[in-house]
């Protein structure tokens, strides 16, 4: 059931952008990522203020967001929720590029000149993953239209080639946000005109798939037609003196040990994400072990990259699989905490404290106390069980200014525990400081303009016309500045 304000505030837009916020408003929308080159769908709704791909609702807003889950999705291919990849399960055929969520159903209309195009060749194609919020990968696949799919009807898997022109193995690794992730995709050459590739991307500490459809232009005209198969890929992360590297290589006999190829990291140098990935392909490549390690690059030749490298194999080759380990000394466990400030100004006698507990070097469980400045404990909230990035919301009720100790802990199921204390003080809202009231006192008066003092202590002010009515009633919902998931689409960050 909606709550009584955010309806209120929902009934000012069109009927189904309000649907549409509803919808993600009560699953607790969170962003997580998209393909931003070459551009999907959904990004091209979002970039310059939509006018690339127009009329996407809340996917203009919203582009990192299709995800398929079970507790999220509306439409299901099977009736409902499973697991497996997209070949089997995922999103309603008509309903993929929504990533079967009923608030993104705009994303699915399909005509020919419906959806701006991105020209690429065929053979190899770069296909970057950008991150906003991370979560382990499972494995990340990309799919093709058929060679004689009709771009007039709605996409369903008959649209598609149902074996992927790329599975890559994700290993439960966390992506950075600052760094998307690169793959190198294989686009047929039997392939030319508008086609569609879907990047789905499944995450590996929950039911989440998430899905984008990127429309491309394939310019066949003369274009190379390379000898390699994309099969794995390694991707750049920091690594410590000491570690090894080491490649394991299969056959359809299983495992070839005496095709290995190690690589020891001696020195701070080598130890750097995007250092360590062009000597292990270097080494690689010199023992000629059935597969290369780079990027294609002219003629056709595989070259060792400071970067992401693919692992590629001819149709000569009996290597089926290269998974790269990696040897690391154990390490001492580390919890940070982010987001988190050192003041907050009280609003009517509470503060929220909005902030991110991330532990790694084990599986934790992480819990979350408050304590005033006699000892006592005024608020208590337990990430769940192996959620080693946990996101917090606390609230804090009936408090008055003072100094406050939030302690985070992460207790191991080997028995190591992690500890973090913040100090912080909670301030009375001052008098005459530059803002028309202190949210969400006068709701009823926000127009554009008007400037608020949140409970993060910061001022927002009330963006213009057509955003402005979003201000009003946004207690509790979306739009709460500083602290619903859109709160950046109805205000302004002053100070």
């Amino acid at each position: 059931m909606i709550h009584s304000k955010r309806a209120s505030a929902l009934r000012k837009l069109p009927l189904a952008m309000a649907i549409g916020l509803a919808t993600l408003a009560s699953q607790q929308a969170f962003a997580h990522g998209y393909i931003e080159s070459p551009k999907s769908r959904a990004f091209m709704c979002n970039e310059n203020g939509g006018e690339i791909n127009k009329g996407c609702g809340a996917a203009q807003y919203e582009p990192q967001s299709m995800e398929y889950s079970a507790n999220g999705a509306q439409y299901h291919h099977t009736g409902t929720y499973c697991a497996e990849d997209f070949s089997k399960c995922g999103p309603a055929d008509g309903k993929i590029p929504s990533g079967g969520l009923q608030s993104f159903d705009l994303l699915n209309e399909q005509k020919a000149d419906r959806w701006a195009k991105t020209t690429i060749k065929p053979g190899m194609n770069e296909f970057r993953w950008k991150y906003t919020a991370v979560h382990p990968a499972a494995y990340r696949q990309f799919y093709i239209t058929k060679k004689n799919w009709n771009p007039n009807e709605p996409l369903t898997r008959d649209s598609f080639e149902l074996t992927p022109l790329l599975h890559e193995e994700g290993h439960n690794k966390i992506p950075s946000l600052s760094e998307p992730t690169k793959h190198q995709v294989n686009i047929p050459a039997d392939r030319s005109g508008y086609h569609v590739i879907l990047a789905t991307w499944r995450v590996g500490n929950t039911s989440a798939t998430f899905y984008q459809a990127v429309d491309v232009n394939i310019d066949n005209d003369g274009a190379p037609v390379s000898q390699w198969s994309q099969i794995g890929s390694v991707q750049p992360e920091q690594l410590q003196i000491g570690d090894k590297v080491m490649t394991r290589v299969f056959t359809a006999a299983g495992e070839q040990t005496s095709r290995q190829t190690v690589l020891e990291i001696n020195t701070v140098e080598q130890a750097q994400a995007k250092t360590w990935p062009f000597l292990l392909a270097e080494k690689a490549n010199k023992a000629n072990a059935g597969y290369q390690m780079g990027k294609i690059g002219a003629g056709d030749k595989v070259v060792p990259s400071y970067d992401a490298n693919g692992i590629y194999i001819t149709a000569k080759s009996d290597v089926t699989k290269v998974m790269i380990d990696k040897d690391q000394p154990a390490l001492p466990g580390t919890l940070n905490l982010t987001g988190l400030a050192a003041d907050y100004t009280l609003n009517n006698g509470a503060a929220d404290l909005h902030f991110n507990a991330i532990a790694q070097g084990g599986k934790y469980t992480i819990d979350a106390s408050v304590f005033n400045a006699k000892g006592e404990n005024i608020a208590y909230q337990q990430a769940a069980v192996g959620e080693n990035t946990a996101h917090f919301t606390m609230a804090l009720k009936d408090v008055t200014a003072g100094d406050y100790d939030l302690v985070v802990v992460a207790k191991a199921d080997k028995g190591e525990l992690l500890q973090q204390t913040h100090s912080f003080k909670l301030k009375d809202p001052a008098v005459g400081g530059g803002y028309d009231f202190v949210f969400p006192d006068g709701e009823n008066d926000y127009k554009a303009g008007t400037k608020v003092l949140a409970s993060d202590g910061k001022i927002y002010q009330c963006k213009p016309h057509p955003f402005s009515g979003w201000c009003k009633n946004s207690s509790g919902n979306a739009y709460a500045p500083g602290k619903g998931w859109a709160w950046g689409q109805a205000w302004d960050l002053v100070k």
